[in-house]
């Protein structure tokens, strides 16, 4: 009779399995714990978030005591009162002294709730040093300075510490250096392509071995009103109806500018201009850069409504065009009325000429004052502008790199000149979206005439017009400036006054138009789609 085989494990194997189950759970245990297990990489990852969060707060806090800063009469500077007021919050600790916050056991340096991490990180980039009152050498010029509620930080070259730019109050340093364009921002963070949409401006160097002479002179000595000296003698030649007025022959010769400010640019040794031609306020309900928009003309952009509202100065936005001088005047004015830093106002005569014999002291620009097509968004600018209508049968002109532009090259005009003729007129094609992208749905007459565009770009669209961080001074818009000439006629005593405009226009042409051209034919209260305007700051004294 055969005996039944029971199947079992040996004591060697239960061992073997045990310790085999235990070496397995080891590894999971330490899998899931310590510092580099699943569960401890979890808490980190908590604990970063929370932290992002915290940080998150504080820069929140922190913008809003800054704008109470602009609005505010203090004697602190403003990191000071940023630390002061952040302190007053429940759970935060201030320490002056560090120029840190203590928040939830977290320690943060005020350059991290303020983005100034990210600024200090460009300014060494780019090869300079940053003054500010804490390591300003005692009883210098720029300790002075920096004692004064207008500065916020001087920005000095390493090469040559004569070149310097100084940073107001409530702005950030983004890019560039004081004798090559130094560029700021309303805007912490922001950054060279203005991802942050701050408003940016650029340092035109009066001072040191590599800055120009300010055109103003004081108004208490000899004077220098009007046409500055050196235009006079480089640029004459670029006027265009600006002695003679093209509607009745007169001649206007009390060409003044009440604007500029030599007090304070020989005092910081320069002024910002602005970086872009203005832009329409985003909150504006005639604001148009988006599929679907409507393109306003003067009844939106020209109205009395407007008189309380301010531009932006920001890369790839619609610039203000169909406002008339007095109204251009008025906004620019508006950017920073409440600061206490600096004073924003339209470009007048003086800050234009004084920024044109800037740019041309570098070899690359000295002739950009008497031709400016390869600078500027020009009708004869092949580098962006493409007139062969038939190579293109839609409004997606090629650009300066041959694609098909985008849709941030909003309107145009198309010029017809009848074939054979050559008599020229002018088609608006701004009337909706779907004709500016869609030009052969349009019914003209390809028979029997010829088309060549014309586009106004938006702001600093192309890297074409850059000069020294300057975007649009020589094309896309003919700028308003607050030079003015008065007409008095002799009959009725009836006084008209007459504005400049600067530069030139997409449907101009870069020679007949460089940057330093100059026409004085348009009354202040006149508004055209061709004409927008620039400001300036001044850093208050």
């Amino acid at each position: 009779m055969e005996q039944n085989k029971v199947k079992g494990i040996t004591l060697i194997a239960l061992v073997i399995t045990i310790i085999v189950l235990l070496i397995l759970a080891g590894v999971a245990i330490s899998t899931l714990i310590g510092d580099n297990g699943i569960l401890g990489k979890a808490v980190q990852a908590k604990e970063k978030t929370n932290e992002a969060g915290d940080l998150e707060y504080l820069q929140t806090e922190a913008l809003g005591i800054m704008s109470e800063y602009y609005g505010s009469i203090t004697d602190m500077q403003e990191d000071e009162y940023i630390l002061t007021e952040l302190g007053k919050k429940s759970g935060i600790t201030a320490n002056i002294a560090k120029g840190t916050v203590t928040y939830k056991n977290k320690e943060y340096t005020l350059s991290e709730i303020t983005g100034g991490t990210e600024e200090k990180e460009q300014i060494e980039k780019n090869g300079l040093e940053e003054i500010t009152l804490a390591n300003a050498e005692k009883g210098s010029l720029e300790e002075t300075l920096l004692k004064e509620q207008s500065v916020k930080a001087i920005i000095v070259e390493k090469e040559d510490k004569t070149n310097k730019a100084v940073i107001p109050t409530g702005f950030y340093y983004v890019t560039g250096t004081p004798s090559t364009g130094l560029v700021i921002s309303d805007k912490m963070g922001d950054d060279d392509s203005n991802s942050k949409k701050g408003n940016q401006f650029v340092w035109i160097l009066c001072s040191g071995t590599n800055g120009i002479t300010y055109e103003k002179t004081d108004d208490n000595g000899t004077g220098n009103h009007g046409l500055a000296s050196y235009w006079k003698n480089k640029y004459s030649s670029k006027q265009w109806s600006y002695t003679t007025l093209p509607q009745t022959g007169e001649t206007i010769t009390d060409w003044s500018d009440n604007g500029g400010n030599y007090a304070s640019v020989t005092k910081y040794g320069g002024f910002y201009i602005g970086r872009y031609e203005a832009g329409v306020p985003r909150d504006a309900d005639f604001y148009a850069d988006s599929e679907g928009a409507t393109y306003y003309k003067d009844e939106k952009k020209n109205s009395d409504e407007v008189l309380s509202m301010s531009p932006i100065v920001q890369k790839g936005t619609q610039s203000w065009n169909y406002i008339s001088q007095e109204k251009a005047k008025k906004v620019s004015e508006n950017m920073y009325k409440n600061s206490t830093s600096v004073i924003s106002a339209l470009v007048d005569s003086y800050a234009w000429d004084t920024a044109l014999e800037w740019i041309t002291t570098n070899s690359q620009y000295s002739g950009i004052g008497m031709d400016s097509t390869n600078y500027g968004n020009y009708s004869n600018n092949v580098k962006i502008t493409t007139n062969a209508l038939h190579a293109l049968h839609r409004l997606g002109v090629a650009n300066e790199t041959g694609k098909a532009a985008g849709k941030k090259d909003y309107w145009t005009y198309a010029v017809t000149y009848q074939k054979g003729n050559i008599t020229t007129g002018r088609i608006s094609l701004i009337q909706s979206i779907r004709e500016k992208y869609e030009f052969a749905l349009n019914s003209y007459d390809d028979t029997n005439y010829g088309y060549s565009l014309h586009k106004e770009l938006a702001t600093g669209a192309s890297e074409v017009t850059k000069v020294k961080n300057i975007y649009d001074m020589s094309g896309n818009m003919w700028e308003w400036t607050t030079e003015t000439g008065n007409r008095v006629t002799a009959s009725t005593r009836f006084e008209t006054t007459f504005a400049v405009i600067r530069g030139g226009c997409y449907v101009s042409s870069g020679f007949d138009n460089p940057i330093s051209h100059r026409q004085g034919s348009d009354y202040i209260t006149a508004s055209y789609v061709s004409i927008g305007f620039r400001p300036v700051l001044y850093i208050k004294v």
